[in-house]
């Protein structure tokens, strides 16, 4: 190995500064290099518009994935890096190659974070699209944000072939009985919930009570607000979908979503598992943690301090969770099988406290 520096402290700063300037230019190279692949990624984003392929696809993002981990492995290279790197590169490719593959105008109802998101994700793909609410500053301004045009709710009712419901669930129900009327058969509608039961029922209810209307489906993508959501998961509840469903699947494909069809009820008792008991478990989790601290008589830093780093991964769940209390306890109050969550949680945790005492109380 060539020696780096001798003994004079002078020379040993010369030297770190020399090999600091070859990360730079190594570390700009790099940069290049991904500002090339994002031109070619952009000029493959337009075969896939042309063609009408999906924005995202998985199997190849694993399989060059695998492969850049074995070449990795080879240059003595973390693949666990390499592949943290890809995936970060592949989203960002994604979201360079949205698209809108139907001719409809959409217009969504809500002005809150997933709201803005669906809008903004539609305007990015260059859908035609509008965004309505209550109140009209607050369109406005999701408007300016997102790109999308903003409308009042009956000019938007009168515009759209597609309305999109971003509200909460008992928001959701009441606007579907107020603005019933004013849907076109020819309309899709639809509502992203995070609980089916009281929203298909109302629809439902409204079908046998006003004699037929538009086609419609109940939505709810499995994240978040995200600043693009490409590759991730929307469940789709079929209430009536004929003529739409072609055109919804297209849409979504175009938007880089996954879509899964499922009916209302397995939809619920499904998010009963991963929504509901997940978020009392992690909820419980602080709570417990903040009691025990105080019983033992800890000092919060000292806690903080000794976090392993699963722990801290937990914890930041559990701040977003904080954060979106409003959502949780929605969910958690509307989901019909909440209870059963509560009672299994119960369950589980008496038998975890017994394996933990030695079977006593």
């Amino acid at each position: 190995m060539a020696r780096i520096a001798g003994g004079d402290p002078g020379e040993g700063e010369v030297a770190r500064e020399a090999l600091r300037g070859s990360l730079l230019r190594i570390d700009r190279s790099i940069v290049s290099l991904i500002a090339a692949r994002m031109n070619i990624s952009d000029l493959l984003g337009e075969v896939k518009k042309r063609e009408g392929l999906p924005v995202y696809d998985p199997s190849r993002e694993v399989s060059v994935a695998n492969l850049l981990a074995e070449e990795a492995s080879r240059l003595g290279l973390p693949a666990g890096l390499v592949k943290e790197i890809y995936f970060l590169i592949a989203r960002e490719s994604r979201c360079r190659q949205l698209y809108c593959p139907v001719q409809a105008r959409i217009a969504v109802y809500g002005t809150g974070g997933m709201g803005r998101m669906i809008a903004g994700l539609l305007a990015r793909a260059g859908c035609w699209t509008a965004i309505t609410g209550r109140t009209p500053e607050k369109v406005v301004e999701a408007s300016r944000a997102t790109g999308a045009k903003a409308m009042e709710p009956g000019e938007a009712l009168d515009w759209a072939d597609m309305l999109v419901y971003a509200v909460p669930t008992g928001a959701t129900v009441e606007l579907l009985g107020r603005h019933w009327s004013s849907y076109r058969e020819s309309m899709l509608i639809a509502d992203i919930a995070s609980v089916k039961a009281p929203v298909v029922r109302a629809v439902e209810r409204l079908y046998r009570e006003r004699g037929g209307g538009p086609e419609y489906a109940s939505l709810h993508p499995l994240f978040g607000p995200l600043g693009c959501p490409a590759g991730e998961t929307v469940a789709v509840v079929p209430v009536r979908l004929e003529r739409w469903r072609e055109r919804l699947e297209k849409l979504l494909t175009g938007l880089g979503l996954v879509h899964v069809y499922v009916d209302w009820e397995t939809h619920d008792k499904a998010m009963a598992v991963n929504q509901v008991l997940h978020h009392l478990a992690v909820e419980a989790l602080a709570e417990a943690m903040e009691r025990l601290r105080e019983r033992l008589g800890l000092d919060p830093g000292v806690v903080k301090s000794l976090a392993t780093y699963s722990l801290r991964q937990t914890l930041s769940v559990a701040s977003r969770l904080e954060r979106l209390r409003g959502v949780v306890e929605e969910i958690r109050r509307e989901n019909p099988y909440a209870r059963e969550a509560v009672e299994t949680l119960l369950e589980v945790l008496g038998e975890k406290a017994r394996e933990a005492t030695g079977g006593e109380g």
